[in-house]
């Protein structure tokens, strides 16, 4: 059971002290959280700091308020774990060079766990997602397709911590793939070699081969790599959504 909370910062303490409880008791998705007079009394502090603490870990998706209901434990997604990046990157100023280096080593290692891990049902995602990707005309299709791909190897791995790190970057991936895209145009580059880099890590975690699924992960994203430098050299030039496809 948590201590009675005598010193300063009481609702840092509060908080810690509620996430220690969850812990102790084992409470799971859909529980229970003792009322704030009970919780007020266990750690001997106001009912105001247990409100304030709730509210906190409420708003990092821990804990579920509604109007005339109980406060129940939550299971926190990749939203939360998202506004938490964009703050950090915001707040750090963090840059794309930054942020690509953190997606070679999110997402090599995730190739490498998907190549161990996949299954039937996964596969079956990641071939879909390989047509999706096939199928594409304009940078915008090619996004999408792309983002179901990446999704689809984390989910390969099998863990749980890499799919929900791979999501909460999205919203900042988006912006630097529209970025990477745009410098792999201006460079010369196009579709086919994106194409064939996406088939070349499938193959590999179809057939189970780990250090070949890194591999194939590192080299597509070094073509990220070149399309970024590309696009920090010439200014962020705006392409034509179409250009780097092949004629129809």
């Amino acid at each position: 059971m948590p201590q009675s909370l005598k010193r300063t910062s009481l609702t840092d303490q509060a908080t810690e002290a509620i996430i220690e409880l969850i812990a102790e008791r084992n409470l799971r998705a859909g529980d229970r959280l003792p009322a704030s007079g009970e919780l007020a009394t266990m750690l001997d502090v106001s009912v105001p700091v247990v409100r304030e603490a709730v509210a906190g870990l409420a708003a990092i998706g821990l804990l579920e308020r509604q109007q005339g209901r109980e406060t129940t434990i939550a299971t926190p997604d990749s939203s939360h774990l998202s506004r938490l990046f964009s703050l950090r990157v915001l707040g750090a100023e963090i840059d794309d060079e930054e942020l690509q280096q953190f997606r070679e080593i999110v997402e090599v290692g995730n190739a490498r766990l998907a190549a161990r891990n996949r299954t039937t049902e996964t596969l079956a995602s990641l071939e879909q997602a390989m047509g999706d990707l096939a199928g594409a005309t304009t940078a915008d299709e090619l996004h999408g397709a792309d983002v179901a791909f990446h999704a689809a190897v984390a989910r390969a791995a099998d863990n749980d911590l890499c799919e929900l790190t791979l999501g909460a970057l999205e919203p900042l991936l988006a912006r630097l793939r529209r970025r990477v895209w745009g410098g792999w145009v201006t460079q010369g580059g196009g579709f086919t070699a994106i194409l064939d880099a996406h088939r070349a890590v499938l193959d590999a975690v179809r057939e189970g081969d780990e250090p070949s699924a890194a591999e194939a992960m590192s080299a597509h994203l070094a073509q990220a790599r070149v399309g970024l430098e590309e696009s920090i050299r010439r200014g962020d030039q705006p392409v034509d959504p179409r250009a780097g496809f092949p004629a129809h």
